[in-house]
């Protein structure tokens, strides 16, 4: 039988937590009985950790403005976990930005946002983290990352975005070893039905959406409740998409590359 990893009484952070995946992530989690800092650049991340908690009826989760790229920002949302509510259990490393298509950026700005937001972010919320729980030796931790099958399917269109979701899938991977203390992992949806379509070089009418169709949200979230909770499940990446069945991506963890690496050197 599969040990389950409790979430009610845990204390989770969300990054990008005000709209779209992250707060529905943030809802869930605080249904499930958790506790949750939301960060967000965005002010309407108040109003609407307002609404959790009335729906709640306590103080379960705060917001705090938050621009992910900011260290020190970055490192004070999670520091806030441990000062308000006594402990850091989770991180959902969910802010992302899209970019735009190279042509379009002559000075790269937008590509060079695209990398701090989706990766370098990732990696500093991680370590931040990490250290917090390196303090105690009875501490057990669970990291969450946004990937995407742009991460394993090239899109000339969002050439770096693409390439800040395999940098995810490979620091997820590499991360498996830290296990049982920290389990790291991922979810990879195709298109989901958010706001981050929106964007004028993408749109509903754009031809890999017509192509692939849109992924509830939901879907998405109760993958990420998956992977906090199966304690079994670590540098493990689960690829969603329309009409399938979530599945688990095939690319090796770091835990894996010694029995290849010996079965490679056996021979035939």
């Amino acid at each position: 039988m599969v040990a389950l990893y409790e979430i009610r009484g845990k204390v989770a952070v969300v990054t990008g937590g005000a709209q779209s995946l992250g707060l529905r992530t943030a809802q869930n989690l605080a249904r499930l009985g958790a506790k949750v800092v939301v960060g967000d650049l965005l002010s309407s991340g108040a109003g609407e950790v307002d609404k959790i908690n009335k729906e709640v009826g306590d103080t379960v989760a705060i917001f705090q403005h938050c621009d992910v790229t900011d260290s020190a920002a970055l490192h004070g949302l999670i520091d806030l976990a441990v000062s308000e509510f006594g402990q850091l259990d989770i991180l959902i490393n969910n802010a992302g930005i899209l970019d735009e298509p190279l042509d379009q950026d002559s000075s790269g700005k937008r590509a060079r946002a695209c990398v701090d937001v989706n990766i370098r972010a990732v990696i500093d919320a991680t370590n931040h983290a990490l250290r917090i729980w390196n303090q105690d030796a009875n501490a057990r931790g669970v990291v969450i990352n946004m990937a995407s099958t742009a991460g394993y399917i090239p899109l000339e269109f969002a050439a770096t975005y693409c390439a800040t979701k395999a940098a995810v899938v490979m620091f997820t991977k590499s991360l498996a070893g830290l296990a049982p203390k920290v389990r790291v992992n991922a979810v990879a949806p195709a298109w989901v039905d958010t706001k981050l379509i929106d964007a004028p070089h993408i749109g509903r009418e754009h031809f890999t959406i017509k192509m692939t169709g849109l992924l509830d949200p939901q879907m998405v979230v109760d993958q990420i409740v998956r992977l906090i909770e199966d304690e079994s499940m670590a540098g493990d990446i689960v690829v969603i998409r329309k009409n399938e069945e979530p599945h688990l991506c095939k690319i090796p963890k770091s835990t894996d590359i010694p029995a290849i690496i010996g079965a490679a050197d056996s021979g035939p």
